[in-house]
């Protein structure tokens, strides 16, 4: 049979013969042997240019397998084919499953009697796993085969992939580091070279002004994850409220992030390692009396997975005191606030984000209802996820953002919006509405995004108004900050919650389509405006210095 006969062939019963059939008479078509064992490309049906990953090793008890097919979200070109026998296959299908769209990119091929180099030379790049009992005749068969390869970050790997001389390792579990990672990797374009890493997994910090671990019969541990340096800020309150607590504060995270200040730093892929593991859980098992555990990250290393729910029986036998910290993503249930909310920010989230806190919410909401644990969270929207917790209000250096600068004097007030994600703050939505009333010269409208702290401080003091989110439900720490500078705050508060709490914060509160509306009222009558500020510092400063927070902690540090 000619060429063109047998594609018009493949064309017309693509999907009624078996995959084996179709590789053959493709072959067939391009003049090869057509029963030839295929390759692992072929046995996805991909064309030569597509990118193609490989794991050909074990798949129940590759610990780093389910965070790979996550990250595939990340890497839009990819392909994956998962390399299993018939006992796999439902092991494969449960993890392919947590892929969100990324599924569509996953291939499962059936394991041949032998993974020869062969086989696997038609894809890209090999995934070599985290297993207990992986030996190292895998990683030499991707060599042998040519491939670029990326490893889970273990001594074993390192070592031998140093020897080679090639390949890239990453943090198990960590999506940004497998997807750098494999970037790398297909570039070509690697940094340090396996096992010598420019960093070392475990640093001293620059502790902050709190007392020091052993100053006092209560051994404070704060860990890991202090996002916007509230743990630095909750040490320096609670040290400062009580003669009695000493605080260690650890904090995770990847050698080239900004860094609060902290005792010692955990390098974030330096948690998946075992003498990492070892010193964490003899520091924290074997010193500390009270642990408060920062957005359900795991205390001891990523040894028993990437949240705090496999620690806690270990925190349990050391009889530690534990309690859970908690300030948004890692417990807001999408779902739940796009019922809310009419306005909510989930409506403006990728579908796969919006999945994955959907589960990683879910998970902990689980953690800490089944655990029982203190339960504290930061702002008092969190409320509506979990009304069981306590909400012990964020801190911000009060003092530090305080300025004397009249507000509202201006002809065209400066109208600042300084959005973090954009997503979280409704900006897409906002922006055209201030864009407006710029360009009738009502206001002098500041857009700034990614400026370094002390800039935006200057900033702050230096406007009148202060647009935060409007699409939340809640004020954070921008709010505050505003607040704190004297400035009016316009920001969408969801009164149930604030109500539940105790408080009416002195803010101008508006959605998208009532911003512009929002703002004109407050420069139609400024004094007012003016006197809101004003309620506004006096706000913070009750509410937000510190003081009020470290009170909440009281019992639980008892």
């Amino acid at each position: 049979m000619s060429p063109a006969p047998v594609r018009r062939t493949v064309s017309a019963v693509r999907r009624r013969i078996p995959r084996r059939w179709r590789i053959a008479l493709r072959r067939a078509a391009a003049g090869t042997r057509p029963f030839q064992t295929p390759s692992v490309r072929e046995l996805c049906e991909l064309p030569a240019n597509t990118p193609l990953l490989v794991h050909a090793g074990g798949i129940a008890d590759d610990r780093a397998l389910d965070g790979v097919l996550r990250a595939l979200a990340r890497l839009p070109e990819f392909h994956l084919a998962l390399v299993c026998d018939e006992a796999e296959r439902a092991a494969a299908q449960e993890l392919i499953g947590r892929a969100g769209k990324a599924r569509r990119r996953v291939h499962q091929v059936p394991r041949p009697p032998a993974v020869t180099a062969a086989f696997l030379a038609s894809a890209d790049v090999a995934v070599f796993g985290f297993a207990p009992d992986a030996g190292l005749a895998l990683l030499d068969t991707y060599l042998a085969a040519g491939l670029r390869i990326v490893a889970a970050d273990s001594r074993v790997a390192r070592e031998h992939l140093a020897r080679h001389r090639t390949g890239e390792v990453f943090a198990p579990g960590s999506l940004p580091s497998f997807a750098k990672a494999v970037e790398r990797a297909r570039s070509g374009d690697g940094a340090a070279a396996p096992g010598e890493p420019a960093v070392a997994p475990i640093e001293a910090g620059t502790p902050g002004p709190w007392r020091a671990l052993g100053a006092g019969p209560v051994r404070l541990g704060l860990g890991t994850a202090n996002f916007a340096g509230q743990l630095s800020a909750l040490a320096v309150a609670i040290t400062a409220a009580r003669a009695d607590v000493g605080v260690e504060l650890v904090m995770a995270k990847p050698p080239e992030t900004y860094r609060y200040p902290a005792d010692r730093y955990l390098n974030y892929p330096g948690e998946h390692r075992l003498d990492v593991q070892t010193e964490q859980a003899r520091r924290v098992l074997g010193w500390y009396t009270h642990l408060i555990v920062d957005a359900f990250r795991p205390v001891l290393g990523r040894a028993n997975g990437d949240d705090i729910a496999a620690d806690l029986p270990a925190l349990r036998r050391a009889r530690l005191k534990v309690a859970l910290l908690a300030h948004g993503s890692e417990i807001r249930h999408p779902g739940a606030h796009l019922e809310r909310h009419a306005e909510s920010a989930f409506r403006d989230a990728d579908p796969e984000l919006r999945e994955r806190l959907t589960t990683v919410a879910e998970r902990n909401r689980r953690t800490a209802e089944e655990s029982g644990l203190p339960f504290f969270v930061t702002t008092p929207d969190l409320l509506d996820d979990v009304p069981f917790a306590t909400w012990a209000p964020l801190i911000v250096d009060v003092d530090g953002w305080a300025c004397d600068r009249p507000v509202l004097e201006r002809v065209r007030p400066v109208v600042l919006h300084a959005p973090s994600k954009r997503w979280t703050k409704g900006t897409d939505r906002l922006l055209p509405r201030l864009q407006a009333l710029d360009d009738r010269r009502v206001i002098d409208l500041r857009l700034v995004e990614g400026l370094p702290h002390d800039e935006m401080r200057r900033l702050v003091q230096d406007c009148d108004i202060v647009v935060d989110q409007l699409v939340m439900g809640s004020y954070g720490t921008f709010s505050c900050e505003g607040m704190a500078a004297g400035k009016v705050v316009v920001a969408y508060v969801s009164e149930g919650p604030h109500r539940a709490a105790g408080v009416q914060p002195p803010i101008a509160n508006a959605t998208p389509d009532t911003l512009v509306k929002t703002i004109e009222s407050l420069l139609d009558d400024r004094p007012a405006a003016v006197a809101l500020a004003a309620e506004g510092a006096r706000y913070v400063r009750d509410h937000h210095d510190g003081r009020r927070t470290a009170e909440v902690f009281d019992a639980f540090l008892r």
